[in-house]
């Protein structure tokens, strides 16, 4: 079978340069930072969909009307005055601006392992379910640029601790971006009762969303009823418990195929499903479309 397209994926944060032709490289296995100025004019124009073991943070200081940026399935253009957030479990591709400005941070998890924090539960705009992308004020760029020009100036040092206060400099900037985030999330919805229960069943389910597909499931992981955590999940989030693991499921279901080739069948395989005519029929429920019919709405759409 010929294929459309498919998921390149980078381990290596140089690996990656390499690939989408930028000729800056990095020093330190795990952390990277530069500024979208320094990627012209090797950088290709367009990238292919691709996924990341490594974190990506990246500020865009002004508009450009020619950027294109895809995260998972949301298509972003001219995303600029944006803060964007990227894990391992996101699918991305992008057409670059001809005259962008800002920064692109890359680390590994292990660049912060020596600080006793989750990324995926302290930060949730890492995770793929939640908004991923922040509008920015001017006063709020302004405040990140200083965050990303002092990371960068450390970067670029001979300090001999330069290591150790890249870590401290990048765990400020993403604990001053969690407070942008709960920020603008509590202006886009009403509902302020805040659950540990429920972020911890957003964590959970970001790692186990394939294998488990029940409430019950993850009630028993969490040592509660699942009423309790269908309360919780719906009195913090405004949503059901059941409702956000199809919405998860969906989303890797349009990933798969809107960027892959994989037959239908292998792809409810995958996700889980004893039957293709399973798959399909809860494809259709959430959107009103068979598999094949979003996959062939995807590739219209590119063209």
């Amino acid at each position: 079978m010929k294929h459309r397209k498919q998921i390149l994926h980078f381990d290596d944060i140089n690996q990656s340069h390499e690939i989408m032709g930028f000729t800056g490289r990095t020093n330190l296995p795990d952390f990277h930072i530069f500024t979208l100025e320094e990627t012209y004019p090797s950088t290709r124009k367009a990238m292919p969909p691709y996924t990341l073991r490594f974190y990506c943070v990246m500020l865009l200081e002004e508009d450009s009307h020619d950027a294109v940026i895809e995260l998972n399935t949301k298509r972003l253009e001219g995303p600029g005055n944006t803060i964007s957030f990227q894990s391992p479990s996101h699918v991305s591709a992008w057409v670059r601006g001809e005259a962008q400005h800002g920064f692109i941070i890359y680390f590994q998890p292990e660049f912060l392992s020596r600080y006793s924090t989750s990324l995926i539960e302290d930060f949730p705009f890492f995770r793929a379910t939640e908004i991923n992308v922040l509008p920015l004020l001017p006063v709020e760029k302004d405040a990140l640029h200083d965050h990303f020009m002092r990371l960068q100036l450390m970067f670029k040092s001979q300090n001999s601790y330069r290591v150790a206060i890249l870590q401290a400099f990048l765990l400020a900037l993403l604990f001053d971006c969690k407070g942008l985030y709960e920020s603008y999330r509590s202006s886009q919805e009403t509902t302020i009762e805040k659950s540990p229960l429920a972020f911890r069943f957003q964590q959970l389910l970001e790692q186990h969303y394939i294998s488990m597909q029940s409430v019950q499931a993850y009630a028993e992981l969490l040592n509660v009823t699942p009423n309790h955590l269908s309360q919780a999940v719906s009195n913090t989030l405004g949503l059901k418990a059941h409702d956000l693991i199809t919405d998860r499921l969906l989303l890797e279901a349009k990933k798969l195929l809107q960027y892959t080739d994989l037959p239908i069948m292998d792809i409810a395989d995958y996700l889980g499903f004893k039957e293709a005519t399973h798959f399909g029929r809860f494809f259709k429920r959430k959107i009103a479309l068979t598999p094949l019919e979003y996959r062939h709405r995807m590739i219209n759409e590119e063209h």
